[in-house]
């Protein structure tokens, strides 16, 4: 698992890099603000960066080296999220952001073993609306609205 960490790491890094350098080529039509098309694209990279060093550094500094067996619990929880993205992504197209979200964010908190569905519900509504006052209203960014609503 070391080695995957690491080598990992060191790809990510690179994409970060890379990412960077690609930005700087951005045109900015704003002048000196410090909120051009390139921003945001410097900030993503930069969190990858740092979290791609933190992962190394964690990964030298560990000392145990714990595998993980393609069909243990946890394995077997990661690749049911990663089916339950999958089915989300499809969905958003068909039936749009605001009902898809709610329905994965709803779905992945009780998979993942909290029980109370009200808390569940009311956390999975304001994640999306939060998400949506974001995008939508702040930054004018359009969210898919699906092929049944669209």
């Amino acid at each position: 698992m070391k080695k995957g960490n690491l080598i990992s790491a060191c790809l990510f890094i690179i994409l970060g890099i890379y990412v960077t350098m690609l930005s700087n080529k951005f045109p900015n039509p704003g002048g000196d603000q410090v909120t051009g098309p390139d921003f945001f694209p410097k900030v993503l990279s930069g969190i990858l960066i740092a979290l791609s060093i933190l992962l190394f550094v964690s990964t030298v500094l560990n000392k145990e080296d714990r595998q993980v067996g393609l069909l243990e619990k946890s394995a077997i929880k990661a690749y049911i999220t990663m089916a339950a993205l999958i089915l989300y992504l499809v969905a958003i197209n068909i039936v749009g952001f605001a009902i898809a979200t709610p329905v994965f964010l709803f779905g992945l908190i009780r998979f993942y073993g909290m029980e109370n569905h009200v808390k569940i519900a009311a956390s999975s509504v304001l994640a999306t609306a939060i998400i949506y006052g974001v995008f939508k209203v702040l930054l004018a960014v359009p969210l898919p609205m699906g092929i049944l609503f669209g």
